[in-house]
């Protein structure tokens, strides 16, 4: 058995060609679409980038515990389930937030891995003296500037040589059997650089100062700055598919397509100025953001260019990878492997998603709801946790130890104690003139109305879903403050 694993960060589903999009060229993930199935309701599970690849990686929900962090030490990962039944493990990756406080122990979990240089603020080129940064709108940073000053020629891009790296790892292991290789881009993550040619593609003709980087804020920039940035983000999505293309031509020329699985998703996707936002993190959690891509190219190429209505998760990959690989699931999983769905079976009708610490939000695969915060402060909260970062490159604030418990609150840390941390969640961002979202919650049928434009108001399927965000956050085990918070009845669960 062999696996390919090809994660792209950022990837907007309305963008790709396999999803209907007409104007951006994604040929290679629209030839893998034709190979496998395509999967129409597929949905994130916890945002944004290290919650969403602690779910690749365990198969449940990370945003009922805590936010951004490592690996705990009580989680059953996929590489090292692989690796006890013999599988041989290897990561490929650019994306930089592996190697930074907040994102240990993902890539030890490998028998080998490779890490290429050069993302966003990745500290790698090294400068002590600050240059001048060019006019730019949106964001730039003296690090990311220094970096890019080492990728010049396409090639020398992170992106291109992890699938570079990827197509002479193919070359020197692709014949040997019972291998998982997860090739692992950054691209299309911001800052949205790539070559001229690839802008070029979409009749760019913006000549104003860089802007390749929105900031995370609401939209206040010109029609033409916000065409020229979805024309830089589409031209990066061209390009990773290029090169992604590479690594999928290399499976074929070695004639073993037919029996390898491979598996195309992301973890997010992000807002181009649609609702009135850039970017990420913030926002109410709109459908640009949380539905997301999945193609399945099964062993056989069974169900090639069909597609799959049943509603799934990120938390199902974990699962499904195990089920090929004949690996038995450990226990406390969340996710269900897609086996069952790719056979005609339903995986589940209902399931939530967020980000920790902000609004729980719910679909059946046809209703989106977003429940936010009723306090001001959006607690109760906690943060569970053994090791206690305190999200990207920072650990929790000293003055916070004293207010630390530890205990054994739930049956999936088998038994080890770990740190209960007070923190301080949040409502999302509204528009400047709109009312607060705190207490104020929204729901849409994304059947007639796919990119939420107009929330419909029905006390009775408001109450409906309220209800299947309490189931799903019972079946998680999540703390009882989760239900509080939401103005949900409180449920404790007994270990």
């Amino acid at each position: 058995m062999r696996a390919v694993f090809l994660v792209m960060d950022t990837v907007r589903r309305d963008f790709l060609t396999a999803y209907g999009n007409d104007w951006v060229q994604t040929p290679n993930l629209s030839r893998l679409a034709s190979l496998g199935v395509t999967f129409d309701n597929h949905w994130v599970g916890s945002l944004p980038c290290m919650p969403a690849r602690r779910e690749f990686m365990t198969g449940r929900y990370n945003f009922v515990y805590r936010g951004w962090g490592p690996i705990e030490p009580f989680d059953d990962v996929l590489p090292r389930l692989l690796r006890e039944g013999g599988i041989f493990t290897h990561l490929l990756t650019d994306h930089d937030h592996y190697f930074e406080l907040g994102g240990e122990n993902y890539h030890t979990a490998f028998n080998t891995w490779e890490f290429f240089r050069g993302t966003e603020h990745d500290p790698w080129v090294s400068l002590i003296d600050r240059i001048a940064l060019p006019e730019h709108l949106g964001k730039l940073s003296q690090q990311n500037w220094h970096n890019r000053s080492r990728q010049q020629a396409e090639e020398e891009y992170s992106g291109p040589r992890t699938c570079a790296s990827a197509v002479e790892w193919l070359e020197a292991n692709g014949r040997s059997d019972d291998w998982f290789l997860q090739v692992e881009l950054f691209d299309p993550h911001e800052p949205f650089t790539c070559t001229p040619r690839w802008r070029e593609l979409y009749g760019d003709t913006w000549d104003g100062p860089l802007f390749d980087w929105p900031d995370y804020t609401t939209v206040s920039e010109s029609p033409e700055a916000i065409r020229h940035v979805r024309n830089c983000y589409a031209g990066l999505l061209s390009m990773t598919d290029h090169w992604a293309g590479k690594v999928l031509a290399k499976i074929e020329e070695l004639g073993i397509l037919d029996e390898t699985l491979i598996v195309f998703t992301t973890d997010h996707g992000t807002m181009l100025a649609e609702h009135g936002y850039w970017m990420k993190n913030y926002m109410p959690m709109f459908s640009e953001i949380t539905r997301i891509p999945l193609i399945v190219k099964q062993p056989g190429h069974a169900g090639a260019g069909s597609r799959c209505d049943r509603l799934t998760q990120t938390i199902d990959l974990m699962p499904t990878f195990l089920d090929y690989f004949g690996a038995p699931p450990p226990p406390y999983l969340h996710g269900q492997s897609l086996c069952r769905a790719l056979e005609g079976g339903e995986l589940r009708s209902e399931c939530i998603f967020g980000y920790f610490g902000k609004a729980t939000n719910y679909t059946d695969g046809r209703l989106v709801y977003f429940r936010n915060p009723v306090n001001l402060d959006a607690g109760p909260l906690h943060a569970y946790t053994a090791m206690p970062v305190g999200g990207l490159n920072h650990w929790f604030p000293r003055d916070l130890n004293e207010k630390m418990e530890m205990g054994r609150y739930f049956g999936h840390t088998y038994n080890m104690p770990i740190y209960k941390i007070p923190v301080t969640g949040e409502t999302p961002r509204s528009l400047p003139g709109e009312p607060t979202y705190t207490g104020r919650h929204q729901l849409f049928d994304v059947e007639q109305d796919p990119f939420q434009q107009t929330p419909i108001r029905d006390d009775t399927l408001e109450q409906r879903c309220a209800e299947g965000i309490r189931r799903c956050l019972q079946r998680a085990e999540a703390p009882s403050e989760q239900f509080t918070r939401l103005g949900l009845e409180p449920w404790v669960f007994t270990a």
